[in-house]
């Protein structure tokens, strides 16, 4: 059983307020976390999608960011299932006197999955 996705970096570029970063994202049918979700009818959980997907990118690209304060207009539009082709795009938005947020949108050529914001905690001043 796996435990990570395969990922292709497809775009990184600057954004108004910060940075947006697009991958290819495959789901492969040995992944754990289908493991009992459901049988005969697997779905990837949304824990799994938030957690293993999209926070282990963000962690990936924005460490200073650390763990999120918050998760919102999170919607999960459609099921992912084992041998999905997806892509995931998170962009983040820095603002003055605002915490940062990185936005997230797990997609399949038929539309979006799942979608939200997530903001974390205004990281500290550079030390020095």
């Amino acid at each position: 059983m796996r435990e990570a996705f395969p990922l292709e970096l497809l775009a990184r570029e600057p954004v108004t307020t910060g940075e947006s970063i697009t991958y290819a994202v495959g789901v492969p049918a040995d992944l754990l976390y289908f493991q009992g979700h459901f049988p005969g009818a697997p779905l990837l959980p949304g824990v799994a999608q938030l957690v293993a997907l999209v926070l282990d990118r963000v962690h990936a690209h924005w460490p200073e960011l650390g763990e999120p304060t918050r998760v919102g207009r999170l919607k999960f539009k459609q099921p992912i299932a084992p041998g999905d082709a997806l892509r995931l795009a998170l962009e983040r938005e820095d603002r003055p006197d605002d915490a940062p947020r990185v936005h997230f949108r797990v997609e399949r050529d038929d539309g979006p999955c799942t979608v939200g914001v997530m903001t974390f905690a205004t990281p500290a001043a550079p030390v020095g």
